[in-house]
C-alpha cells in the first residue's frame, strides 16, 4: 500500500513521551497507510529505542546533530515522494483518523498548509497556569486552527518552505509563509497538547516562543493582522468572568518581555521547553 502521507516526529530526548505519541498516531491505522519518521536528534536517553519499539513499522533516524529544524529537515529526505508531510511534535496526541482528516484537504487540492483544533489538558497545570490558559485562548489565531506542534503541508506547500532555516519558532515561520486563504483549518483534526504544570515552566515556554517569534519577524516575515494582546482584550471586554484571567495573562507577558529584554544579545539561545508535563503524575496512596 503505497503511504498517503508521511509524518515527521523530530524528538530530543523524548523517552518519556514518545511511545504515548506514536501509541496514539497508530490508533485505528490500517498497515502502511502513513509513513512515520521519527528524528532522534542529539539524544542523550532511550528516545530512539523506545520509539523503534512502540512502532515496528516507522523508520527511526539518530543523528548527533542537535535541531528540530535539522531534524525535520533531515527526515524530509526519507518522506513518500508527492505526498503530503504532516509536522508533528513529539509530545502531542492525534490519532491517524485526525492526521488523514487533517491532510484530506491537501489531496483534494483546496490547500497548500492544513492545521487543526488544539486541546490544552490542564489537568495536572496549577491554577495560575490554567488562568492564563483561558485567556491565551482568546487569542483569535486560535479561531483559525493551531498551526504550531502539528500541521500538514502538500508537496507545493514543502516546496515553499523547505528546507527550514535554523530557527526556534519552526512552526511560526511555516505559518507566516502562507497567506490566510492557503491553509485549510480542519476543526476534525483535534489534538492534545498539555500545558506546562508549574508557572516557571510557562515562563521559561513563553520566553523561548517569543524569542522564537521576534527572530521570525527579524526576518521580514510579519505576523497576520487582527492576532495578539489587543485583539484578545477586545474579546475579554465583554466577557467579567475572565478579566482575571486575562490579568494574570498579562502580568506573564509583561515578566517574559522583562526577562527577553535583560537577555544579553551575544547569548546562545537555550532551548526552553517545558520539563513538568513529562513526567509522569503520582498520586498520593
Amino acid at each position: 500500500m503505497t503511504p498517503l502521507a508521511t509524518i515527521l516526529i523530530p524528538a530530543w530526548n523524548e523517552g518519556a513521551v514518545i511511545a504515548r505519541t506514536l501509541a496514539c498516531v497508530q490508533d485505528g491505522m490500517a498497515r502502511g497507510r502513513l509513513r512515520i519518521i521519527v528524528i532522534a536528534n542529539a539524544c542523550t536517553d532511550d528516545t530512539a529505542c523506545v520509539a523503534r519499539r512502540a512502532a515496528p513499522d516507522a523508520l527511526v533516524l539518530e543523528t548527533p546533530v542537535a535541531g528540530k529544524c535539522h531534524a525535520m529537515n533531515l527526515g524530509l529526505a526519507y518522506a513518500e515522494p508527492g505526498a503530503p508531510v504532516v509536522c508533528l511534535d513529539a509530545d502531542l496526541d492525534v490519532s491517524a483518523a485526525e492526521v488523514l482528516a487533517l491532510i484530506d484537504p491537501l489531496l483534494r487540492g483546496t490547500a497548500l498548509a492544513a492545521c487543526g483544533r488544539m486541546r490544552v489538558d490542564t489537568t495536572l497545570a496549577s491554577p495560575l497556569v490554567q488562568a492564563w490558559v483561558r485567556a491565551w485562548l482568546l487569542n483569535p489565531y486560535f479561531a483559525r486552527g493551531k498551526f504550531g506542534g502539528l500541521f500538514a503541508l502538500s508537496p507545493a506547500g514543502v516546496d515553499r518552505v523547505f528546507p527550514l532555516p535554523a530557527l526556534t519558532a519552526d512552526d511560526e515561520w511555516v505559518r507566516r509563509a502562507f497567506a490566510p486563504q492557503e491553509v485549510a483549518f480542519v476543526p476534525a483534526c483535534t489534538f492534545t497538547a498539555r500545558a506546562p504544570r508549574t508557572l516557571g515552566a510557562l515562563i521559561r515556554t513563553r520566553r523561548r516562543s517569543l524569542r522564537g517569534a521576534r527572530a521570525v519577524a527579524a526576518m521580514g516575515v510579519v505576523s497576520p493582522k487582527g492576532e495578539g494582546a489587543r485583539a484578545m482584550l477586545l474579546a475579554v471586554l465583554p466577557q467579567p468572568r475572565l478579566w482575571v484571567a486575562m490579568a494574570v495573562y498579562t502580568l506573564v507577558m509583561v515578566w517574559v518581555r522583562l526577562l527577553l529584554a535583560t537577555e544579553r544579545t551575544a547569548q546562545t539561545p537555550r532551548w526552553e521547553r517545558d520539563l513538568t508535563n513529562r513526567t509522569p503524575h503520582r498520586t498520593e496512596g
